[in-house]
Protein backbone atom coordinates (compact mmCIF):
# COMPACT_ATOMS: atom_id res chain seq x y z
CA UNK A 1 0.00 0.00 0.00
CA UNK A 2 1.75 3.45 -0.72
CA UNK A 3 0.90 5.30 1.59
CA UNK A 4 3.84 8.27 1.25
CA UNK A 5 4.21 11.61 -1.05
CA UNK A 6 3.35 10.14 -4.58
CA UNK A 7 -0.18 10.51 -3.19
CA UNK A 8 0.27 12.46 0.45
CA UNK A 9 -1.60 9.96 2.17
CA UNK A 10 -1.28 8.73 5.70
CA UNK A 11 0.25 12.18 7.40
CA UNK A 12 -2.29 11.65 10.90
CA UNK A 13 -4.14 14.45 11.47
CA UNK A 14 -6.63 16.96 13.19
CA UNK A 15 -6.25 17.50 16.54
CA UNK A 16 -9.34 15.36 18.59
CA UNK A 17 -9.86 18.61 20.79
CA UNK A 18 -10.44 20.79 18.01
CA UNK A 19 -13.18 18.32 16.26
CA UNK A 20 -14.52 16.99 19.77
CA UNK A 21 -17.90 19.22 18.83
CA UNK A 22 -17.56 17.33 14.66
CA UNK A 23 -17.13 13.95 15.62
CA UNK A 24 -13.17 13.01 15.99
CA UNK A 25 -11.97 13.55 12.81
CA UNK A 26 -8.08 14.32 11.67
CA UNK A 27 -6.96 16.68 9.35
CA UNK A 28 -4.17 18.64 8.83
CA UNK A 29 -2.82 20.66 5.63
CA UNK A 30 -4.10 17.35 4.33
CA UNK A 31 -3.57 16.00 7.95
CA UNK A 32 -1.37 13.60 7.67
CA UNK A 33 -0.04 10.62 10.21
CA UNK A 34 0.58 9.85 10.59
CA UNK A 35 -0.54 10.25 8.03
CA UNK A 36 -2.15 13.15 7.69
CA UNK A 37 -0.65 16.28 6.00
CA UNK A 38 1.08 12.58 7.94
CA UNK A 39 -1.83 11.60 9.15
CA UNK A 40 -3.78 11.15 5.12
CA UNK A 41 -4.03 13.81 2.92
CA UNK A 42 -6.11 15.34 0.67
CA UNK A 43 -6.63 13.77 -3.18
CA UNK A 44 -8.98 12.40 -5.36
CA UNK A 45 -10.14 9.07 -5.46
CA UNK A 46 -8.48 6.52 -7.30
CA UNK A 47 -9.89 4.07 -10.19
CA UNK A 48 -11.60 1.44 -7.70
CA UNK A 49 -13.93 -1.58 -8.58
CA UNK A 50 -17.18 -1.56 -6.19
CA UNK A 51 -20.56 -2.59 -7.00
CA UNK A 52 -22.72 -0.18 -8.76
CA UNK A 53 -24.98 2.08 -6.68
CA UNK A 54 -28.57 1.61 -7.03
CA UNK A 55 -30.83 3.44 -9.05
CA UNK A 56 -33.01 5.27 -6.61
CA UNK A 57 -36.59 4.43 -6.66
CA UNK A 58 -37.62 7.98 -6.69
CA UNK A 59 -36.76 11.03 -8.50
CA UNK A 60 -32.95 12.28 -7.78
CA UNK A 61 -31.09 14.56 -9.76
CA UNK A 62 -28.39 13.76 -11.49
CA UNK A 63 -26.08 15.82 -9.31
CA UNK A 64 -27.60 13.87 -6.33
CA UNK A 65 -27.07 10.75 -7.22
CA UNK A 66 -23.69 11.20 -8.35
CA UNK A 67 -22.22 13.34 -5.61
CA UNK A 68 -24.24 10.20 -3.24
CA UNK A 69 -22.69 7.73 -5.57
CA UNK A 70 -19.25 8.93 -5.28
CA UNK A 71 -18.91 9.23 -1.55
CA UNK A 72 -20.54 5.52 -1.06
CA UNK A 73 -17.80 4.21 -3.11
CA UNK A 74 -15.06 6.25 -1.46
CA UNK A 75 -16.76 4.33 1.89
CA UNK A 76 -16.62 0.96 0.02
CA UNK A 77 -13.17 0.82 -1.69
CA UNK A 78 -11.12 2.91 0.79
CA UNK A 79 -12.22 2.32 4.63
CA UNK A 80 -10.75 -0.20 7.02
CA UNK A 81 -14.16 -1.19 8.05
CA UNK A 82 -15.32 -1.81 4.53
CA UNK A 83 -15.58 -6.04 4.75
CA UNK A 84 -17.00 -4.99 8.16
CA UNK A 85 -20.32 -3.72 6.44
CA UNK A 86 -23.21 -5.31 4.25
CA UNK A 87 -22.77 -2.45 1.01
CA UNK A 88 -25.83 -3.32 -0.80
CA UNK A 89 -27.86 -2.87 2.16
CA UNK A 90 -26.16 0.35 2.96
CA UNK A 91 -26.65 1.17 -0.43
CA UNK A 92 -30.42 0.42 -0.67
CA UNK A 93 -31.18 2.50 2.68
CA UNK A 94 -28.61 5.34 1.53
CA UNK A 95 -30.89 5.75 -1.84
CA UNK A 96 -34.08 5.96 0.51
CA UNK A 97 -33.08 8.10 3.00
CA UNK A 98 -32.37 10.34 -0.12
CA UNK A 99 -35.06 9.69 -1.99
CA UNK A 100 -36.33 12.93 -4.08
CA UNK A 101 -33.27 14.77 -3.40
CA UNK A 102 -32.53 17.77 -5.40
CA UNK A 103 -29.13 19.06 -4.08
CA UNK A 104 -26.03 17.93 -2.71
CA UNK A 105 -26.89 19.04 0.67
CA UNK A 106 -30.50 16.95 0.25
CA UNK A 107 -27.90 13.90 0.43
CA UNK A 108 -26.20 14.61 3.67
CA UNK A 109 -28.25 12.77 6.13
CA UNK A 110 -27.80 9.56 3.80
CA UNK A 111 -24.26 9.66 3.63
CA UNK A 112 -24.52 10.14 7.70
CA UNK A 113 -26.20 6.92 7.60
CA UNK A 114 -23.70 5.02 5.67
CA UNK A 115 -20.77 6.86 7.82
CA UNK A 116 -22.24 5.35 10.87
CA UNK A 117 -22.76 1.91 9.26
CA UNK A 118 -18.95 1.99 9.28
CA UNK A 119 -18.57 2.49 13.29
CA UNK A 120 -15.44 3.78 13.54
CA UNK A 121 -15.07 7.39 15.68
CA UNK A 122 -12.03 8.21 13.57
CA UNK A 123 -14.76 8.49 10.21
CA UNK A 124 -17.08 11.40 9.76
CA UNK A 125 -18.48 13.46 6.86
CA UNK A 126 -18.13 17.32 7.55
CA UNK A 127 -20.70 19.48 5.97
CA UNK A 128 -19.07 22.47 4.39
CA UNK A 129 -19.88 24.77 7.72
CA UNK A 130 -17.47 22.16 10.26
CA UNK A 131 -14.91 21.46 6.98
CA UNK A 132 -14.35 25.11 7.24
CA UNK A 133 -14.04 25.08 10.85
CA UNK A 134 -11.43 21.96 10.78
CA UNK A 135 -9.44 22.81 7.65
CA UNK A 136 -6.64 25.54 8.23
CA UNK A 137 -6.54 28.95 6.85
CA UNK A 138 -3.67 30.93 6.47
CA UNK A 139 -2.20 32.60 9.72
CA UNK A 140 -1.37 36.47 9.65
CA UNK A 141 2.03 36.87 11.23
CA UNK A 142 2.15 38.65 14.60
CA UNK A 143 -2.00 37.83 14.67
CA UNK A 144 -3.24 35.62 17.43
CA UNK A 145 -1.08 33.63 20.02
CA UNK A 146 1.75 32.10 18.22
CA UNK A 147 1.33 28.28 17.89
CA UNK A 148 2.50 25.56 20.36
CA UNK A 149 5.57 23.45 19.38
CA UNK A 150 8.15 21.07 21.39
CA UNK A 151 9.79 22.16 23.81
CA UNK A 152 12.34 20.66 26.24
CA UNK A 153 14.00 21.32 29.81
CA UNK A 154 16.61 19.51 31.93
CA UNK A 155 15.01 17.64 35.10
CA UNK A 156 17.89 17.67 37.85
CA UNK A 157 21.26 17.23 36.32
CA UNK A 158 20.19 13.91 34.81
CA UNK A 159 17.19 13.34 32.90
CA UNK A 160 16.61 15.33 29.82
CA UNK A 161 12.08 16.30 29.43
CA UNK A 162 10.44 16.97 26.00
CA UNK A 163 6.66 17.75 25.45
CA UNK A 164 5.41 17.51 22.48
CA UNK A 165 1.74 19.02 21.71
CA UNK A 166 -0.24 19.15 18.52
CA UNK A 167 0.91 20.23 15.35
CA UNK A 168 -1.68 23.26 15.53
CA UNK A 169 0.45 25.07 12.60
CA UNK A 170 3.04 22.68 11.37
CA UNK A 171 5.74 24.81 9.32
CA UNK A 172 8.76 25.40 12.12
CA UNK A 173 7.07 22.65 14.32
CA UNK A 174 9.89 20.52 13.75
CA UNK A 175 12.47 22.69 13.59
CA UNK A 176 11.55 23.97 17.08
CA UNK A 177 11.48 20.69 18.30
CA UNK A 178 15.04 19.25 17.17
CA UNK A 179 16.37 22.32 19.01
CA UNK A 180 14.91 21.71 21.78
CA UNK A 181 16.48 18.06 21.56
CA UNK A 182 19.87 19.58 21.02
CA UNK A 183 19.26 22.15 23.92
CA UNK A 184 18.90 19.54 26.41
CA UNK A 185 21.29 17.39 25.11
CA UNK A 186 24.18 19.79 25.86
CA UNK A 187 24.02 19.11 29.26
CA UNK A 188 24.43 15.00 28.94
CA UNK A 189 21.17 13.47 29.89
CA UNK A 190 21.18 9.96 30.88
CA UNK A 191 17.51 9.16 30.11
CA UNK A 192 15.05 11.42 28.43
CA UNK A 193 10.97 11.80 28.97
CA UNK A 194 8.81 12.30 26.62
CA UNK A 195 5.42 13.92 27.26
CA UNK A 196 2.60 13.51 25.14
CA UNK A 197 -0.09 13.79 26.93
CA UNK A 198 -0.96 17.44 25.40
CA UNK A 199 -0.38 15.44 21.60
CA UNK A 200 -3.93 15.23 20.72
CA UNK A 201 -3.04 14.57 16.86
CA UNK A 202 -1.52 16.37 13.64
CA UNK A 203 0.95 15.44 11.57
CA UNK A 204 2.83 12.57 13.12
CA UNK A 205 6.24 12.95 10.56
CA UNK A 206 7.34 16.54 12.32
CA UNK A 207 6.53 14.64 15.39
CA UNK A 208 8.81 11.87 14.84
CA UNK A 209 11.29 13.94 13.01
CA UNK A 210 11.82 15.65 16.58
CA UNK A 211 12.32 12.25 18.25
CA UNK A 212 14.49 11.18 15.97
CA UNK A 213 17.58 11.33 17.99
CA UNK A 214 15.86 9.48 20.88
CA UNK A 215 13.99 6.52 18.31
CA UNK A 216 17.37 5.60 16.48
CA UNK A 217 17.57 3.98 13.03
CA UNK A 218 15.47 1.31 11.84
CA UNK A 219 11.99 0.52 11.64
CA UNK A 220 9.97 2.20 13.90
CA UNK A 221 6.48 0.99 12.78
CA UNK A 222 3.54 1.29 9.70
CA UNK A 223 0.54 1.10 8.93
CA UNK A 224 -2.13 -1.60 7.66
CA UNK A 225 -4.80 -1.61 5.48
CA UNK A 226 -7.75 -4.06 5.20
CA UNK A 227 -6.55 -6.18 3.22
CA UNK A 228 -3.47 -6.54 5.64
CA UNK A 229 -1.11 -4.64 3.02
CA UNK A 230 1.34 -2.77 5.33
CA UNK A 231 3.19 0.22 4.55
CA UNK A 232 6.70 0.39 6.97
CA UNK A 233 7.80 3.50 8.65
CA UNK A 234 11.83 3.60 8.89
CA UNK A 235 14.11 6.03 10.26
CA UNK A 236 17.45 6.05 8.44
CA UNK A 237 19.80 8.57 9.44
CA UNK A 238 17.38 11.22 9.59
CA UNK A 239 15.67 11.05 6.70
CA UNK A 240 11.85 9.32 7.71
CA UNK A 241 10.37 6.71 4.63
CA UNK A 242 7.03 5.47 4.70
CA UNK A 243 6.54 2.80 2.36
CA UNK A 244 10.29 3.12 0.72
CA UNK A 245 9.52 6.91 -0.18
CA UNK A 246 11.50 9.82 2.42
CA UNK A 247 9.47 12.42 3.26
CA UNK A 248 10.82 15.70 2.04
CA UNK A 249 11.56 18.42 3.88
CA UNK A 250 9.17 20.45 1.84
CA UNK A 251 5.87 18.72 1.11
CA UNK A 252 5.15 20.30 -2.68
CA UNK A 253 1.95 21.62 -3.73
CA UNK A 254 -0.73 18.46 -5.09
CA UNK A 255 -0.97 19.56 -8.50
CA UNK A 256 -4.24 17.13 -8.95
CA UNK A 257 -6.09 18.66 -6.08
CA UNK A 258 -4.34 22.12 -5.93
CA UNK A 259 -4.03 22.03 -2.27
CA UNK A 260 -1.20 23.73 -1.43
CA UNK A 261 2.74 22.78 -0.35
CA UNK A 262 3.83 22.96 3.31
CA UNK A 263 7.45 24.29 3.54
CA UNK A 264 10.09 23.77 6.57
CA UNK A 265 7.49 20.14 7.22
CA UNK A 266 10.69 17.92 8.68
CA UNK A 267 14.32 18.64 8.97
CA UNK A 268 15.78 15.54 8.41
CA UNK A 269 17.41 15.71 11.80
CA UNK A 270 20.55 13.57 12.10
CA UNK A 271 21.54 14.71 14.99
CA UNK A 272 23.64 12.26 17.50
CA UNK A 273 22.87 12.41 21.42
CA UNK A 274 26.10 12.92 23.56
CA UNK A 275 24.27 9.64 25.33
CA UNK A 276 23.19 7.58 22.44
CA UNK A 277 20.27 5.00 22.93
CA UNK A 278 19.03 6.18 26.37
CA UNK A 279 16.48 4.81 28.05
CA UNK A 280 13.01 6.48 27.27
CA UNK A 281 9.81 7.00 29.20
CA UNK A 282 6.95 8.25 27.44
CA UNK A 283 4.03 9.78 28.81
CA UNK A 284 0.59 9.42 27.58
CA UNK A 285 -2.95 10.18 29.33
CA UNK A 286 -6.52 10.66 26.92
CA UNK A 287 -5.69 13.59 25.23
CA UNK A 288 -2.97 11.44 23.48
CA UNK A 289 -4.77 10.71 20.46
CA UNK A 290 -3.94 9.64 16.46
CA UNK A 291 -0.84 11.06 15.45
CA UNK A 292 0.10 11.28 19.32
CA UNK A 293 -0.85 7.64 19.51
CA UNK A 294 1.53 7.30 16.34
CA UNK A 295 4.14 8.80 17.89
CA UNK A 296 3.78 6.30 21.11
CA UNK A 297 3.84 3.15 18.52
CA UNK A 298 6.71 3.90 17.73
CA UNK A 299 8.78 3.55 20.93
CA UNK A 300 6.65 0.28 21.62
CA UNK A 301 9.05 -2.74 21.04
CA UNK A 302 12.00 -0.36 21.56
CA UNK A 303 14.38 -1.23 23.95
CA UNK A 304 15.21 0.69 27.08
CA UNK A 305 11.60 2.04 26.52
CA UNK A 306 8.22 2.30 29.05
CA UNK A 307 5.06 4.11 29.11
CA UNK A 308 3.63 5.99 32.47
CA UNK A 309 0.64 7.89 32.65
CA UNK A 310 -3.15 6.64 31.74
CA UNK A 311 -4.44 4.90 28.46
CA UNK A 312 -4.97 6.91 25.34
CA UNK A 313 -8.01 8.34 23.26
CA UNK A 314 -8.02 5.29 20.97
CA UNK A 315 -7.59 6.85 17.88
CA UNK A 316 -4.68 4.74 16.30
CA UNK A 317 -5.59 5.15 12.99
CA UNK A 318 -4.66 6.97 9.96
CA UNK A 319 -7.16 8.89 7.92
CA UNK A 320 -7.34 10.26 4.27
CA UNK A 321 -9.39 13.36 3.78
CA UNK A 322 -11.41 14.08 0.37
CA UNK A 323 -12.38 17.41 -0.15
CA UNK A 324 -16.10 17.05 -1.68
CA UNK A 325 -17.49 19.55 -4.78
CA UNK A 326 -19.43 21.09 -2.79
CA UNK A 327 -16.94 22.28 0.73
CA UNK A 328 -18.02 19.37 2.49
CA UNK A 329 -15.08 16.97 3.26
CA UNK A 330 -15.34 13.23 3.61
CA UNK A 331 -12.29 12.12 6.13
CA UNK A 332 -12.15 8.02 6.00
CA UNK A 333 -9.98 6.10 8.42
CA UNK A 334 -7.54 3.85 5.72
CA UNK A 335 -5.09 2.08 7.76
CA UNK A 336 -4.30 1.07 11.55
CA UNK A 337 -1.07 1.41 13.19
CA UNK A 338 1.68 -1.78 13.47
CA UNK A 339 4.45 -1.35 15.95
CA UNK A 340 7.94 -2.22 14.87
CA UNK A 341 7.12 -5.98 16.73
CA UNK A 342 4.27 -6.10 14.27
CA UNK A 343 1.54 -5.92 16.77
CA UNK A 344 -1.53 -4.04 15.25
CA UNK A 345 -3.39 -0.93 16.79
CA UNK A 346 -6.51 0.54 16.25
CA UNK A 347 -9.32 2.46 18.21
CA UNK A 348 -9.02 0.69 20.89
CA UNK A 349 -7.10 3.05 24.33
CA UNK A 350 -3.35 2.20 24.52
CA UNK A 351 -2.49 1.13 28.15
CA UNK A 352 0.30 2.71 29.74
CA UNK A 353 3.22 -0.16 30.90
CA UNK A 354 2.62 1.66 33.92
CA UNK A 355 -1.10 3.18 35.11
CA UNK A 356 -0.10 6.81 37.12
CA UNK A 357 -3.11 8.96 37.77
CA UNK A 358 -2.80 12.13 37.00
CA UNK A 359 -5.01 15.47 37.34
CA UNK A 360 -4.70 18.40 34.35
CA UNK A 361 -4.20 20.51 37.57
CA UNK A 362 -0.66 18.10 37.31
CA UNK A 363 0.12 19.01 34.37
CA UNK A 364 0.36 22.67 34.61
CA UNK A 365 2.16 22.75 38.01
CA UNK A 366 4.62 20.97 36.96
CA UNK A 367 6.43 19.91 39.96
CA UNK A 368 4.92 17.15 41.88
CA UNK A 369 3.63 15.70 38.99
CA UNK A 370 3.19 12.14 39.54
CA UNK A 371 3.57 10.94 36.04
CA UNK A 372 6.61 12.46 35.76
CA UNK A 373 7.94 11.25 39.20
CA UNK A 374 7.38 7.83 38.28
CA UNK A 375 9.17 7.72 35.06
CA UNK A 376 11.94 9.66 36.54
CA UNK A 377 12.27 7.29 39.22
CA UNK A 378 12.46 4.61 36.47
CA UNK A 379 14.62 6.43 34.12
CA UNK A 380 17.03 6.21 37.37
CA UNK A 381 17.17 3.18 38.26
CA UNK A 382 18.56 2.03 34.52
CA UNK A 383 21.81 0.95 33.72
CA UNK A 384 22.80 4.19 31.78
CA UNK A 385 21.30 6.63 34.67
CA UNK A 386 23.87 3.96 37.45
CA UNK A 387 26.97 4.84 35.80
Amino acid sequence: MNTGGRKRVMLLSVSVALTAGLVTATAGTSTAAGLGGAGAGDRPADAVAVAPSPQPTTDMSAAAELYLTHVLDLLESKSIDKKRVDWPEVRRQAFAEAAGARTTADTYDAIDLAVKALDNPHTSFLRPDRARAVMPSPSVPGIGPPPQVPSGRLLGQRIGYLSLPTTEKIPGYARAGAGAVRTVDASGPCGWIVDLRGDSGGAVWPMLDVLAPLLGDGRLGGFVDADGNQAAWVLNKGQLSIDGEVIPKDLPPNIETGENGIDDYVTHNAYVLKRPRPPVAVLTGPETASAGEAVLIAFRGRPESRSFGLPTAGLATGNASYPLSDGALLLVTEVGDVDRTGRRYLNTPIAPDVRVAFTDRDMVRGTGDPAVVAARKWLESRPACRQ
